[in-house]
């Protein structure tokens, strides 16, 4: 769509002046121009409506030039509105339990839970579009970010790779690692904000209740993807306190709790949250701008010449 618009449109209130102008400079009724009379100066003579049309034509060029000089001070342009349909990326955060229990050897060959949950991480980051960002949160009995929003894979992959059981205090604040994380994502431009939580354990930490947290995590419009990581047996002994905190947090955000107790289902759980982890199409609006006051400066100044050019001419005296 192509509009015509006004930037400075307070300059066109100096066009009232005009008519003002064009009374000051009338002729006045006691101006009088001596002319021959008789057969041979009629036969040169103009009539009396197109002697009053060329006698007020340098008149009108003037005014004319001075409403083109006038419009070219209010900015005038063309303005085209664009939509364009476009394909976002997808802004994701992984927080990752470094907890002393993330030693544990119970995923299958002797392999610590914090070892299955970086390989599956890594896999996950370096096949995921170009687009997305990509960031990093780590906790324990603290929460804290490890790497911002990123669209570097490479970066995210090595983050995840130094990653080790021991860096923070110990404990497991999953409320920390909720509002961390949310507050990592809130501001990403994009509408697709997801969270993944790998756990194994339960809240334990006193203050911010995950509730809380996770309600505060979807008014960001961030979904919350938790994934409980241990051996059937040590699942159980986590009981019901760990399931309900992480289906809460998953129900109140709109996401989906997941339980790995190996690699291969860890594998399978990323491979579900890489189909769910759907860029969103978005409708872009884009204006460009043609001035156009520089063609009205030069039309002035035609109007302005046109103007002078006829009072200097023969025209300029009418018999």
């Amino acid at each position: 769509m192509i509009t015509l618009e006004l930037a400075r449109p307070a300059w066109l209130w100096l066009l009232a002046l005009l008519p003002a102008w064009w009374w000051y400079v009338r002729p006045r009724s006691g101006w009088a121009l001596l002319v021959a009379r008789g057969d041979a100066a009629g036969s040169v003579s103009f009539g009396r409506v197109l002697a009053a049309l060329i006698e007020g034509a340098p008149r009108a060029l003037r005014a004319g030039s001075a409403a083109g000089l006038i419009v070219a001070l209010a900015h005038p342009q063309l303005v085209r509105t664009v939509q364009e349909e476009r394909t976002e990326g997808v802004a994701i955060a992984v927080a990752m339990d470094l907890s002393t229990s993330m030693w544990a050897l119970d995923m299958g060959g002797r392999t610590t839970r914090m070892q299955v949950a970086k390989e599956a991480a890594q896999r996950f980051v370096v096949l995921r579009d170009a687009a997305d960002d990509v960031g990093l949160v780590t906790f324990a009995g603290e929460a804290h970010v490890r790497l911002p929003l990123t669209h570097d894979k490479y970066v995210v992959e090595q983050a995840v790779s130094t990653l080790k059981v021991g860096l923070l205090l110990d404990g497991t604040d999953i409320a920390g690692a909720i509002a961390t994380g949310a507050g990592l994502l809130k501001d990403a431009p994009y509408q697709t904000r997801m969270l993944i939580l790998v756990t194994d354990g339960a809240h334990n930490r006193a203050g911010l209740e995950p509730g809380v947290a996770a309600r505060a995590a979807a008014a960001f419009g961030v979904q919350i993807y938790p994934i409980a990581i241990g051996s059937e047996e040590a699942l159980r002994r986590g009981g019901t306190g760990l399931e309900t905190v992480l289906v809460q947090a998953a129900r109140v955000t709109g996401g989906r709790y997941f339980r790995a107790t190996d690699l291969a289902a860890l594998e399978e759980i990323y491979a579900e949250l890489d189909r769910l982890a759907v860029p969103s199409e978005v409708t872009v609006e884009r204006t460009e701008t043609a001035p156009l006051g520089h063609w009205l400066l030069l039309a002035a100044l035609a109007l302005l010449l046109a103007g002078v050019g006829l009072r200097a001419s023969p025209l300029g005296v009418v018999p």
